[in-house]
Parts: structure tokens; sequence; C-alpha cells
């Protein structure tokens, strides 16, 4: 970094983990027994909808691929959210570098 640098970020939407096409699905999954887990973010909660221990972002086309891909992590099925509905939860920041121009 050096004098006259401005950093600026902007927000982009996730990939889908499968294709790497715009994710249109958060698929997310919790730990086994979430709500008798303390290692889980259900533990001990009436509405774990919103929980996450795991996550996968994929395309329309890549939604039973991602079921498997928590089958792989050892998780277990929670909540689709779609992009139509949420699609603050498929954003992400990345910073954008730039220099300053002098006039």
């Amino acid at each position: 970094m050096k004098e006259g640098d401005i950093r600026k970020q902007v927000a982009k939407r996730r990939d889908c983990e499968v294709c790497g096409e715009l994710a249109t699905k958060r698929i997310t999954f919790l730990l086994p027994h979430s709500r008798s887990n303390p290692s889980s973010t259900g533990y001990g909660k009436d509405d774990i909808s919103w929980c996450s221990d795991s996550e996968v972002f994929v395309c329309d086309e890549h939604e039973t691929d991602a079921r498997e891909i928590g089958r792989n992590r050892g998780v277990e099925y929670c909540s689709t959210f779609f992009y139509e509905r949420f699609p603050h939860v498929f954003l992400y920041w990345v910073e954008i570098k730039e220099e300053m121009r002098e006039t």
C-alpha cells in the first residue's frame, strides 16, 4: 500500500461449487444431533432453519449434487435458500485496488 491508494469493495455473487456458474441455491447442513450437540450452531435452539455448520452454493442443475457433498462432509441437510428470495446471503465482498490519479 502506498500514499494515494483508494480502497473499494464490490459485492459479488458466489459461484456454483460444482460447475462455476452463478449460484442460485444455498444449501445448509448441520452436524448430526444438532439440537443436542454442543459443537453445532443449532445446539439448544428451537428454530434451527437459519443455523448452518456447513453450506454449499450451487446452481439449479446441481442441487442434488449439493446433498451428496454434504453427506461426504458428514453433515445432515438443514435448509435451502433461493437467490430470488434471499439475494444477500449469496454475496461476498471483493476488494478493488485502484490508484488515485493526480489532476
